[in-house]
């Protein structure tokens, strides 16, 4: 069985070049995605590099695995948001397109055009076109990504999968994304704002060669092993009828779920949240990603709502940092505001978290009704929410420019010990989870080395799962069918590959990814773990109340214990460093001396 050859794209926006690179070593020593991410951006952004400027990196992230098992795109790049290490996930087809072109390490973008451009990826034909005319034109989401497809439709008589950008990711809000037919979004991070700032409007990418796959017959009986497993079939058919519909109101119930910018354990709007209603009134269809049987996706058509017909996509990522945060109407209330950030580009966990940070600020008279230009943001208040975000996206008045620079600049630009209101930790926010319902969380939140994403918290298996490219939603699931993750990892490596390595083999890659990542926000983004990987001081001094009225807050004694606790698990030391010698014994000895010149080496 001959060994799987892995090419990436390499493109210079600033030089008009292209180029395909062999990078199968890599492949061997970091799997892709997320691992080789974290490589490329050790490697080619230079140390203390402007996240905006021309010598940050796009990297859209690939690996074995994407063109055959639940596949995600995994965008890397240092975060604009965070100054640290930065990582978007983005479901859809995008990513086994881009194997099927040949490509099946990822594209690399390097540089910045002079013009606004999109890159046009057919197999072998790869050329760097013109976007002036949908570039600053109000082109939002839906109007570009149908115009451009029809556009190249006629030329070629294929369909394209297209990722872009859209208002926010043009004018650099921080917080911007980058999506795929619409609303399959790599959110978090500052994707978009990254994408923007190379004046790259859009990847268009269309291939025709299919995989390479080393064993096709073992990667379709692992694939059936897995769907056709017990635990498979229950998880699709919960995933399929409800999607994210039934994960914000459990949560509510037992206070891990944020009220009102984190000011309480529950109120009588969490109520409202009713997944049940909202499948007999709005739920359409069910949506998958490629080769997943979940189809957790579970878009909804509101016909007669307040704001005219909306359609939309409502998940925990888009809209729990909203919902009861922002104390709006559950999901009644979710369409329009999750139709117009999907519009927008604007990240919608970090969304969540700006727009109620600045309804506490409103009703704590910090800022006001006349500063917001006429917007009277009280909570609950869809229509001013709607106002502001649009602003927000458009950069339209001071206070709104100032919101787009997100968690970690805002506060210090508005003042007005506005940072005390503020709910983040290293520049993310803590939107959806509430941390004092669950000490598990609220480590998980406070030492992520790439802030406070409550779908990643950290774990070395989440980087893991990130590398393959697999969709973290299966991770319980693969764990139970293979009896670990590592050992359903090295199965499946082996067979799309050629690879003959171990469960161990694996695990060792996966503490050389985390490792790495880890290293990386240290090396660039002023980090240093024992000061940082913590969490706002309300969750340690006040107190909140479930919906039985049992009292809520995180004891600072008992999570510093645990937090230590965590990083031992994770091989790190008690400050929350790489040790030296674990750092050698994963052949990353070439990060040492950086971590040492900055004394951050455990």
């Amino acid at each position: 069985m001959a060994e799987i050859k892995f090419k990436m794209l390499k493109v210079d926006l600033s030089k008009e070049t292209t180029k395909t690179i062999d990078v199968t070593n890599e492949i061997k020593r970091h799997i892709g995605g997320r691992g080789l991410g974290a490589k490329l951006c050790w490697e080619e952004v230079p140390k203390g590099a402007d996240p905006l400027g021309p010598d940050n990196i796009l990297y859209v992230g690939i690996g074995p695995v994407t063109p055959v098992f639940h596949s995600m795109t995994i965008f890397c790049f240092k975060s604009p948001l965070t100054d640290l290490y930065g990582r978007s996930a983005m479901g859809g087809y995008f990513g086994a397109e881009i194997a099927k072109a040949g490509y099946n390490a990822g594209i690399l973008i390097t540089g910045r055009a002079k013009n606004p451009v999109y890159l046009y990826v057919k197999d072998d034909d790869v050329q760097i076109r013109d976007a002036s005319k949908y570039w600053d034109k109000d082109y939002w989401r839906q109007k570009f990504e149908y115009e451009l497809t029809q556009e190249l439709e006629k030329e070629t008589g294929q369909t394209f999968r297209i990722a872009d950008i859209s208002v926010a990711g043009e004018r650099l809000v921080r917080w911007a994304t980058i999506a795929t037919i619409w609303y399959h979004s790599g959110s978090r991070l500052g994707s978009g704002t990254v994408m923007g700032s190379k004046n790259l409007k859009a990847i268009a990418v269309r291939g025709t060669k299919g995989p390479k796959l080393a064993d096709p017959k073992e990667v379709w009986n692992l694939f059936n092993r897995y769907y056709k497993s017990s635990q498979g079939v229950d998880f699709k058919y919960g995933e399929r009828r409800w999607g994210h519909m039934t994960s914000m109101p459990s949560r509510y119930h037992v206070a891990t779920e944020g009220v009102k910018n984190k000011q309480l354990g529950w109120h009588e709007v969490c109520m409202l949240s009713n997944p049940v209603e909202y499948e007999q009134k709005y739920k359409v269809w069910s949506d998958s990603c490629y080769m997943c049987h979940a189809s957790c996706r579970v878009p909804g058509f509101q016909r007669n709502g307040p704001w005219g017909p909306v359609v939309s996509e409502i998940r925990h990522d888009n809209y729990g940092g909203y919902n009861a945060n922002t104390l709006t109407r559950g999901f009644e209330d979710a369409p329009p505001i999750v139709a117009l950030e999907n519009e927008l580009g604007l990240d919608g966990e970090d969304g969540g978290g700006i727009i109620a940070w600045v309804m506490e600020l409103h009703d704590r008279g910090v800022i006001t009704k006349k500063e917001l230009d006429g917007i009277d943001l009280t909570w609950g208040n869809v229509p001013m929410i709607l106002q502001l975000l649009k602003k927000i996206a458009y950069r339209e008045g001071e206070i709104p420019r100032i919101l787009g620079e997100g968690h970690k600049f805002a506060p210090k630009l508005l003042g007005r010990n506005s940072e005390k209101y503020c709910m983040k930790s290293k520049g993310v926010g803590i939107t959806s989870y509430e941390p004092r319902g669950s000490m598990y969380d609220a480590i998980g939140l406070a030492v992520s080395q790439i802030g406070a994403h409550h779908g990643n918290r950290g774990a070395p298996e989440r980087v893991l799962f990130d590398s393959l490219t697999m969709c973290t939603f299966h991770l319980r699931v693969f764990n139970n069918v293979y009896d670990s993750s590592t050992k359903g990892a090295a199965l499946l490596l082996n067979a799309t590959c050629g690879w003959d390595i171990t469960s161990d083999d694996v695990q060792r890659i996966q503490m050389r990814n985390f490792m790495l990542e880890r290293s990386y926000s240290l090396r660039e983004g002023e980090y240093v773990p024992k000061r940082d990987d913590t969490l706002p001081d309300r969750f340690f001094k006040e107190t909140i109340y479930t919906k039985y009225g049992k009292p809520l807050v995180l004891d600072k004694d008992e999570f510093l214990r645990e937090r230590v606790k965590r990083y031992k698990e994770w091989g790190l030391s008690e400050d929350g460093l790489p040790p030296k010698a674990s750092l050698e014994k994963l052949d990353l000895g070439y990060v040492i001396s950086e971590l040492e010149q900055i004394g951050l080496i455990g």
